[in-house]
């Protein structure tokens, strides 16, 4: 529980539990208006601090699957941009391609994870307050993300035990 407070704590009152599972419920419903944008970033700068990289990828794939396609490729867009641009230290090989059209959210999902390690920094500029993609659309990804970990960290998911119970060896 300690990365699910970490994720979700603070604020007031501080009850990260109900905090994540009004994300959850956020996410599952489709109604995001209800979360403050600043919240949202704050949520998914922290999600990216502290859940496991299994997790990070499994919940931007599950967000990104939930997107449309054209929502999907201008992620991609800007990933691509960042891994063309020699001041930025991302990388993803399959860019070196050419790049295709039309990634799977595993993929993304993949892509995602390789920046968060190579460039901690350029998810939260891409998708955050002000960054390429700020919009309600950036909302639902960075939001989802967050939703999703705190569901796979809480073990609320099919299976039992939660992604991280499963990492850890727990059911």
């Amino acid at each position: 529980m300690d990365v699910l407070k970490n994720i979700f704590g603070g604020g007031t009152p501080d009850n990260y539990e109900q905090r994540a599972q009004q994300y959850q419920q956020s996410y599952q419903s489709g109604q995001m208006g209800g979360l403050n944008d600043q919240d949202v970033a704050q949520r998914y700068q922290q999600t990216l601090q502290y859940a496991p990289p299994e997790v990070l990828q499994q919940a931007h794939e599950e967000a990104f699957s939930r997107l449309s396609p054209q929502e999907q490729q201008q992620i991609v867009n800007h990933l691509q941009q960042a891994h063309n641009d020699p001041n930025q230290p991302f990388q993803y090989p399959q860019f070196n391609n050419g790049g295709q059209q039309g990634y799977s959210p595993s993929q993304m999902g993949g892509m995602m994870r390789q920046a968060q390690q190579q460039q901690p920094d350029l998810l939260q500029n891409m998708l955050g307050q002000g960054g390429a993609l700020s919009s309600p659309m950036a909302k639902m990804a960075m939001a989802g993300v967050a939703a999703i970990a705190a569901q796979h960290l809480m073990g609320n998911n099919q299976g039992g035990g939660g992604l991280l119970g499963n990492i850890l060896g727990r059911r």
